[in-house]
């Protein structure tokens, strides 16, 4: 009897259940030159599956909110069968500018629970708006040295992921 065997390595488990996946690289540079070296050294023909590297005033006010989105997603540690949250303060802001009580969940856990602050407290709107695009940018990247890579699809190259994330913090968009 003849055995076939198939090895897949998925990302996560979201990846299983879904079979796709956008990434996000962020990382932080003098120049948007030197991280375009930089990338092109890990992965010479990553423009087939991303666009052009863009600084933070190349972003949309949309694309700057679903960094701020996947960015500041609690953070849920389990230490002696206790779950302990934390939230990621970004830099320029404070916990209170970020974050604000999540309601919904006073019926379920004595906790507070936090989701990231959107404009006019709408329970899961943008945090980031054309009113506070460009207040956001400055107290976020005031020396504008962080730099954004998209993928354009789906499920980029998985081993190009793993060899850009050495140089670049990857964010899984889902």
């Amino acid at each position: 009897m003849k055995k076939i065997l198939f090895t897949i390595k998925p990302h996560s488990v979201i990846d299983v259940i879904t079979n796709s996946s956008s990434e996000l690289f962020v990382g932080k540079n003098q120049s948007k030159e030197n991280i375009i070296e930089m990338i092109k050294e890990i992965y010479p023909n990553y423009l087939k599956e991303y666009h052009e590297v863009k600084n933070i005033d190349d972003l949309t006010f949309d694309e700057l909110d679903i960094y701020f989105q996947y960015m500041c997603l609690p953070h849920h540690d389990l230490f002696n069968s206790i779950t302990k949250v934390s939230y990621p303060i970004l830099n320029g802001f404070t916990f209170e500018e970020l974050y604000v009580e999540d309601e919904k969940f006073k019926e379920y856990s004595s906790r507070k629970q936090y989701r990231l602050k959107s404009v006019n407290n709408e329970e899961y709107g943008n945090f980031v708006v054309e009113d506070n695009f460009e207040e956001i940018k400055n107290k976020l990247d005031p020396e504008r040295e962080l730099f954004f890579l998209f993928s354009l699809d789906d499920n980029p190259d998985w081993d190009e992921q793993e060899r850009l994330s050495e140089i670049m913090e990857r964010l899984h968009l889902g």
